[in-house]
């Protein structure tokens, strides 16, 4: 698959997972899958405040920031102000959008379609938070899982203790979870 190919399959998997509360964004990110132009010009990245043009979407309803669109140093919160600026740009020389977004597991719905790029953009400091942060989530979904196949042994055991521990240590790990402030749950 071409990158384009991964980039389209991405927002066309978002889609049907994730709706915006706002139907411009969602025609958004329809029109930007059906550009093929504009496809080589978007990355999936992060950190895309510090980027020239950047777009950044929040799927939680309780986000203070559902969408802001930034251009060169400026932010704007009305899509239909990025719409109109990715219909405008057609040059191959305009600069890249970089997209991040902000749903649940990001970073291995990014890693499994291939499409995610560093931003060159991102001060050095910021890039080993982001690597921590996705460090520290695959080692929480790691747990997660291992304590979840617990439950299920223990409960087929007929081992009440045990489930009741392994439901306190699942409830440790996602206190620890909030505790570093990365937690992306409502």
């Amino acid at each position: 698959m071409s990158q384009n190919e991964n980039k389209r399959a991405f927002i066309e998997w978002l889609m049907q997972h994730y709706r915006h509360a706002n139907p411009s964004v969602n025609y958004l990110l329809k029109y930007i899958a059906s550009q093929p132009n504009l496809l080589n010009r978007i990355e999936f990245s992060e950190n895309c405040k510090y980027a020239p043009r950047g777009l950044y979407i929040s799927y939680y309803r309780n986000s203070d920031q559902p969408f802001v669109y930034y251009k060169d140093q400026l932010s704007y919160t009305l899509s239909e102000q990025a719409f109109h600026d990715l219909r405008m740009s057609g040059r191959l020389d305009e600069p890249v959008y970089y997209i991040e977004l902000n749903i649940p597991n990001l970073y291995q719905e990014l890693m499994k379609f291939d499409v995610f790029e560093e931003n060159p953009f991102t001060p050095q400091e910021n890039n080993q938070a982001g690597l921590d942060e996705y460090l520290f989530e695959m080692s929480f979904q790691a747990k997660m899982t291992e304590l979840q196949a617990g439950i299920n042994r223990a409960l087929e055991a007929n081992n009440f203790e045990e489930v009741d521990y392994l439901l306190k240590q699942i409830e440790d790990l996602s206190k620890d979870r909030e505790n570093q402030g990365w937690s992306h749950e409502d």
